[in-house]
């Protein structure tokens, strides 16, 4: 009986040994298409409609990991309000993970919370009353969005969409490639906020406050549209082992094109496909070098394939399909 309650606790501690205790960060790099978000900045939607923001707060929460081939850890009871004019830097505690597949999280307050009293939570919390107020009533509750601006040529239609609702509490998927280092794994994610707009016309003046129309359309592109891996973190990686990286035929059919990578060291990669607007097609991991990978278009246009190398994105290619 000692032996035994001995080999399990021997196979027990090797079990908890083999996955290392590694803090998991989130960073959010706040965007505009391809610059840095700030107040009044003037940019432009899908539709071409000119706009600035003059307000940009949103929820995040219900935040998983899924990591080290499909095991989805739960960050449990965790709000975030975010305000795109400050640094967003979102501290998920140290856990079991080594190898980071993809992120999942909401916009939005979780059902359990989001008809509570604000004034029950401690000054500074995220759910605590704020001003401006994103709290909208204990019917509806919070304000998952608030987004405000003008629109229009001379800027001069005032918009606003503050989206709500716990039907509306939409779940994003962002795919990832990352592996601890150092004890740490940071997640850096774009958020591009002109695609919050994405098929929402501003020109004429719109105000939305709700569950319904535009508002529920701007919670849908945030789970859609808004959220990448970051192409703006400084890389730290060393990609010279790669001698070369093409995707041919090009200009390609529909389903005909492959890329090909080739190393000096027998290395693993992800690569990832993009649309022109950055919305994902395809993302293959665990590829290895000297290795030819078939790139699943569906319909003619213009795409970007990535490959990425711990988490980042170290050389793009575009691909034309006809």
């Amino acid at each position: 009986m000692k032996r035994t309650l001995l080999s399990l606790l021997v196979f027990a501690t090797f079990c908890m040994g083999s996955f290392a205790q590694n803090n998991i960060q989130v960073n959010i790099h706040h965007k505009l298409g391809g610059v840095d978000f700030a107040l009044n900045l003037g940019t432009t939607n899908n539709l071409n409609d000119d706009f600035k923001v003059a307000r940009l707060q949103y929820y995040v929460s219900g935040i998983s990991l899924l990591h080290d081939s499909g095991t989805e850890t739960m960050i449990e009871d965790l709000h975030v309000l975010v305000n795109a004019t400050q640094t967003t830097e979102i501290d998920l505690g140290d856990h079991n993970i080594d190898h980071v597949e993809a992120i999942r999280f909401h916009i939005g307050v979780h059902p359990d919370f989001n008809n509570l009293d604000p004034a029950a939570y401690p000054s500074g919390h995220p759910l605590a009353p704020t001003n401006p107020s994103m709290h909208w009533g204990w019917a509806a509750g919070y304000r998952f969005v608030a987004l405000e601006g003008k629109g229009g040529s001379s800027y001069n239609q005032t918009y606003e969409l503050h989206g709500l609702g716990n039907n509306n509490y939409y779940m994003t998927e962002v795919a990832l490639d990352l592996t601890a280092e150092n004890g740490a794994i940071v997640i850096n994610l774009d958020g591009d906020y002109t695609r919050i707009l994405e098929n929402i016309s501003v020109n004429g003046g719109l105000i939305v406050h709700g569950d319904f129309g535009a508002a529920k359309q701007a919670l849908a592109n945030f789970r859609d549209y808004v959220f990448s891996p970051s192409s703006t973190a400084t890389s730290t990686v060393d990609f010279s082992e790669v001698t070369n990286f093409t995707v041919y035929p090009n200009p390609a059919t529909v389903g005909t094109a492959v890329v090909s990578i080739a190393a000096s060291q027998d290395l693993t990669y992800a690569v990832s496909v993009t649309d022109i607007l950055g919305r994902p097609v395809q993302h293959i991991h665990f590829v290895k070098s000297n290795q030819l990978i078939p790139v699943e278009t569906t319909r003619p246009g213009l795409f970007l394939v990535h490959l990425i190398k711990d988490g980042q994105t170290v050389i793009t290619q575009k691909l034309v399909v006809q």
